[in-house]
């Protein structure tokens, strides 16, 4: 409940200091809207198979004609699936993973159009998430490891966008964990050995729009 409470209030300021930085010109905010297409390394499925929500704020300092340098808070789902669709006829296992995240990220435009903005704009950056849930099906190892995932997750991101309009973009991410969303060396079972075989790391692909004010 408090980390809960927490989160609320962090949206409450971010909402309430959006107005104030989108009428300063060095300085603009956004809405951000998008899916994640996830998957995670060492569970023995493969593919971007587990979509997920991801959606919240951004602030922006506009360093330059042509850079940025911005912040976001948003809510991220992740995680990992055996297929993309449910089938009755094969088991599907799921690995899902709520997470806060923060990316932190410089950018640079250019493509300049004959309306005065820059429609290509590439970003590189660091992100970090804090994971507040966690739900494992049938994969029946794991299951047994889900308050074990790391709560904190430290990841590098590279994305472009394309801008429709001065204020409207849309935009793909790929983001990597550096560090183990699981880390089998710390979790051992009572001869010593790790008790799931593989360490395990996150990565997905963002498909996002977002709205500056």
């Amino acid at each position: 409940m408090k980390r809960n409470g927490m989160t609320f209030l962090v949206l409450i300021f971010v909402l309430g200091l959006a107005p104030i930085l989108s009428a300063q010109p060095r300085f603009g905010a956004g809405i951000v809207a998008g899916i994640n297409a996830s998957q995670i390394q060492g569970d023995d499925s493969a593919g971007y198979n587990r979509l997920g929500v991801r959606a919240g704020f951004r602030g922006i300092v506009h360093l330059s004609e042509k850079s940025d340098f911005g912040l976001d808070l948003l809510y991220s789902m992740r995680g990992s699936t055996t297929e993309l669709v449910p089938n009755n006829n094969s088991l599907r296992y799921v690995i899902h993973l709520d997470y806060i995240e923060v990316p932190v990220w410089i950018s640079y435009k250019d493509w300049l159009s004959p309306d005065g903005y820059y429609r290509l704009q590439g970003f590189a950056g660091l992100s970090y998430g804090r994971l507040f849930n966690t739900r494992v099906v049938d994969v029946i190892i794991l299951e047994d490891e889900q308050d074990n995932f790391a709560k904190n997750d430290l990841s590098i991101t590279l994305g472009a966008a394309y801008h429709l309009s001065r204020r409207f973009s849309l935009g793909v991410n790929y983001t990597r964990s550096v560090v183990p969303l699981y880390d089998n060396r710390k979790f051992l079972n009572n001869v010593g050995l790790p008790r799931y075989k593989q360490r395990l790391w996150g990565y997905f692909l963002s498909f996002q729009g977002v709205l500056e004010f």
